[in-house]
C-alpha cells in the first residue's frame, strides 16, 4: 500500500512525519517540468506546505527518479536554487492538507510518506511523463 489513508496521512504528521504528493507534469518555454508536494510538521503543531518544480530531465532517472530540490530546480532564479516555493503553513495537519488541496490541487487519496516520492515518479515515467495533474492508474 504505497497511498496513505487520511487517517495515516494525519498521523504521520503529527508523528513528526513529512508527507508528500505527486502533483503532475507541466511544459513551459518549451520546457518539461514536474512539480510535486511537501507538507512538514514543525515544533508547536505548526505544518508546512511547499511546492517543488524540478525539471523532468533525464538526470532525474540517473538518479532513481527522486525529485528532490536540486540543480535540476525549474526556476533557478530561486534564491537557494530549489525550486521550492512556500504555499503557506496551518496549524493542524488537517489545515496544512485542506491548504494543499486549496492551493495546489493536491488530491487526498495520494498522499505519501516523505521518501516515497521516487516509486510515484517512476511510474510517470512509465506512463510516459504525461502533462497535467498525476492520475495513477
Amino acid at each position: 500500500m504505497r497511498y496513505l489513508p487520511m487517517s495515516l496521512a494525519l498521523g504521520a504528521l503529527r508523528r513528526g512525519r513529512g508527507i508528500e504528493q505527486l502533483l503532475g507534469g507541466f511544459e513551459e518555454e518549451g520546457r518539461r517540468g514536474v512539480k510535486h508536494a511537501l507538507i512538514f510538521p514543525a515544533p508547536r503543531g505548526l505544518c508546512y506546505v511547499m511546492c517543488t518544480a524540478v525539471e523532468d530531465t533525464a538526470e532525474l532517472d540517473r538518479h532513481g527518479g527522486l525529485l528532490y530540490p536540486s540543480d535540476d530546480a525549474f526556476y533557478p532564479e530561486d534564491a537557494n536554487r530549489e525550486g521550492t516555493r512556500p504555499v503557506g503553513s496551518a496549524p493542524t495537519p488537517e489545515g496544512a492538507i485542506e491548504l494543499a488541496e486549496r492551493e495546489l490541487d493536491a488530491d487526498p487519496r495520494l498522499w505519501v510518506n516523505l521518501g516515497m516520492l521516487g516509486y510515484e515518479y517512476r511510474d510517470f515515467v512509465e506512463r510516459g511523463r504525461p502533462l497535467g495533474r498525476w492520475k495513477p492508474s
